[in-house]
């Protein structure tokens, strides 16, 4: 028997909480249902019931001003945990100024510690170091460093990363964590779920981020036919058209060499970048127009492509690199050769093949695993 907690997600009238008559009747109601024991979600230094609650957080639109948005929104499971619009619509339905990435193989080592301070001492915590983080791209470790976040990479702390968007203006518009944590308090399905998670029941913005940044890092991608492909000896699943891809994309075009790196680079996207990047972050000009080199786990999902989602399948995104790279100032120096931008010259046949290797990488099992699923269903009338 499933427990079930039945909510109305209607905004509760706490300070500044208020909706108006309209919001409330556009407002679904929905119940919660998760199992009786929490899923195995193998994240070291804590229990299972530390990302269940961040599931919980993740799908609840209530973390946002009007109730109308959720970290889910912007990351849907079907599309590897990116959106399927270039740019997203955030709780007012304006549009973020960037591409919402994917969320897979995340690493931080904020769990690194036998547990978060703020679990009362003497709670369980898992020290199961079974699931080890997937590689950045399939068949290359992951870094033991932490992931730079966001496009830009300002942030290397998971735990300072999950509440950006709930503050944000355009995505979740949220004043403070605080007001959250209230408006949290009075919802009584949090209850057991903040105690099951940290042996108490008040609810803290601390509290909040600690289980948003353990379901992120429950989400592995390790599972693709590549990776099956490779844990051994049988290439022979990759087909021909697929083995070629392979040998184009790490051999002839060594696209591998960006993509191991885990940095940042600017592609001649433009000439003169409008979205300034990395330079935005560390005001240097020598940064201005890079972009964090994605992984390219699940890529035949997380379409549209770049920061500002201007490639709307993998055959443009090739395009770009066959005779479309722009003579930036900043032009990462793997894409120049003596005569400025290089042109690849990518044949049609050989995008076929380079795209079908890229469809290998894709980890339908992630995509479809209930434990990163949304917890949240229409009530039963």
């Amino acid at each position: 028997m499933k427990w079930m907690k039945f909510f109305c997600l209607i905004l509760v009238g706490i300070g500044g909480f208020r909706c108006s008559q309209q919001e409330k009747l556009s407002t679904p109601q929905m119940e919660l249902q998760l199992p009786d024991a929490p899923y195995k979600y193998q994240v070291k230094g804590v229990t299972d019931q530390l990302p269940t609650l961040g599931r919980v957080l993740f799908y609840d639109p209530r973390l946002s001003l009007n109730n109308s948005v959720a970290c889910a929104s912007c990351h849907k499971q079907s599309f590897a945990f990116a959106d399927n619009s270039g740019l997203s619509r955030g709780y007012e339905n304006l549009v973020t100024v960037r591409n919402s990435m994917p969320i897979q193989n995340i690493v931080s080592n904020i769990f690194s510690t036998p547990g978060p301070v703020l679990i009362d001492p003497g709670f369980p915590v898992t020290t199961d170091s079974s699931s080890v983080p997937g590689g950045y791209l399939p068949g290359v470790p992951a870094d033991v460093a932490p992931s730079f976040l966001f496009w830009d990479g300002r942030e290397n702390s998971l735990e300072s990363m999950v509440t950006k968007p709930i503050l944000n203006h355009i995505e979740m518009g949220l004043p403070d964590l605080e007001k959250l944590a209230a408006k949290l308090s009075l919802l009584p399905e949090y209850k057991p779920l903040f105690s099951n998670a940290f042996g108490k029941e008040e609810i803290t913005s601390e509290k909040i981020a600690l289980g948003l940044s353990a379901f992120l890092l429950s989400i592995r991608s390790n599972n693709s036919r590549f990776d099956k492909a490779f844990a051994g000896t049988q290439q022979s699943q990759l087909t021909a058209i697929e083995e070629l891809g392979r040998q184009l994309f790490f051999e002839k075009y060594n696209c591998n060499q960006c993509h191991e790196s885990h940095g940042f680079a600017n592609i001649g996207l433009d000439v003169n970048s409008i979205d300034p990047g990395v330079g935005g972050f560390t005001k240097n000009n020598h940064d201005l127009g890079k972009f964090k080199i994605p992984s390219l786990r699940n890529v035949q999902l997380t379409a549209p492509y770049m920061h500002d989602g201007r490639f709307a399948t993998l055959d443009e995104v090739l395009n770009h690199y066959s005779h479309g790279i722009q003579a930036s100032t900043n032009l990462d120096f793997r894409l120049q050769d003596q005569f400025g931008p290089k042109h690849f010259e990518i044949s049609d046949s050989e995008k076929k093949a380079i795209i079908e290797f890229l469809y290998t990488l894709t980890d339908y099992e992630m995509v479809s695993d209930p434990k990163f699923s949304n917890p949240f269903r229409p009530k039963s009338q």
